[in-house]
């Protein structure tokens, strides 16, 4: 074998050990970003309900007197590519991440017994949390 053929031989060898590192150490750092992104979404899901359930309790408890009370809540986002879905129903309220599908349900301190429970929000635009009292109905839009 010739000292050219080697010095290639070499070269590509060498090539070929270094991208592959490169390769690997890329989607390490990737799924490390995944994982952490993941963390972010199951937290942020948790504040926007619970930030949702508690404007709901300031909406029913404040004003005894009040037939009609709204609340307008803007969600900052922050996740980037996902925003949250709410869900008002008889079973309470679900808190949903879109895209990817994970959700958390919430009993809203047992409203769903008590009051009737509709509609549905994103947290792309300004979430509006409506109580009427005279048909005792909590509603988000």
């Amino acid at each position: 074998m010739k000292k050219a053929q080697s010095l290639i031989i070499q070269f590509v060898f060498f090539f070929i050990m270094g991208f592959t590192l490169f390769i690997v150490i890329g989607l390490s750092f990737k799924a490390q970003s995944d994982m952490f992104r993941e963390d972010v979404v199951d937290h942020m899901l948790g504040l926007t309900g619970s930030h949702i359930s508690a404007a709901a309790v300031s909406a029913v408890a404040t004003c005894r007197q009040c037939d009609y009370i709204e609340i307008s809540l803007k969600l900052e986002n922050m996740t980037a590519g996902y925003f949250f879905q709410a869900d008002l129903d008889k079973a309470g309220m679900n808190v949903s991440a879109v895209p990817g599908g994970k959700n958390l349900q919430y009993n809203v301190y047992n409203f769903n017994e008590s009051y009737n429970m509709t509609g549905r929000a994103a947290s792309a635009k300004p979430i509006t949390l409506t109580f009427n009292r005279t048909k005792n109905e909590l509603r988000v839009e």
